[in-house]
């Protein structure tokens, strides 16, 4: 799942306050780099902060030091949003930005259409319904298509779920 710390993949939960001057091991350390290299493979990290903060994970001692290295990297939402209310999320963005393309490809081409019309001095055939129609189709098959595409979305974040929940080493 993409952009969740694994706190439990941590010999004991760096948050806590009664374990954050506990000495890190190896697990831990590694614990803490495969969440940032998913955080630099998901774009929240440029190189340069993921260099940084893996060297500190690398280096850190204690357990609570990995804290301020990853807990930016936590989502805010997922985790209180069913599988389901995210999953439409995701569908309603959607099918959000396939009807603004619509609106966006009607508008500009009929307003090309409108100008060269009017500089011609008689209105000619609409071609602009064609573009308008090619795009329009993605946005209808989004609306026609709502349960499999909700099914969709759920799949591919139930897959990042079970990512992250499997074991290290058992992928």
């Amino acid at each position: 799942m993409t952009g969740l710390v694994r706190w439990d993949g941590f010999s004991a939960d760096p948050r806590r306050a009664e374990v954050a001057g506990i000495r890190a091991g190896d697990l831990d350390r590694e614990t803490a780099i495969e969440a940032l290299r998913e955080a630099y493979a998901d774009g929240r990290l440029d190189r340069v902060e993921f260099d940084q903060r893996s060297n500190a994970a690398l280096a850190a001692t204690l357990l609570g030091e990995f804290v301020p290295l990853l807990r930016d990297l936590e989502p805010p939402v997922p985790a209180t949003r069913s599988v389901r209310e995210e999953a439409l999320r995701r569908y309603r963005r959607e099918t959000r930005d396939a009807r603004n393309g619509v609106l966006a490809i009607g508008t500009l081409t009929t307003g090309v259409w409108g100008a060269t019309a009017i500089a011609d001095g008689s209105p000619y055939f609409f071609w602009p319904i064609f573009p308008i129609l090619g795009v329009g189709i993605g946005w209808l098959m989004q609306v026609v298509n709502k349960d499999d595409r909700i099914e969709h979305h759920e799949r591919k974040i139930e897959r990042r779920l079970r990512r992250h929940e499997d074991p290290p080493g058992e992928e």
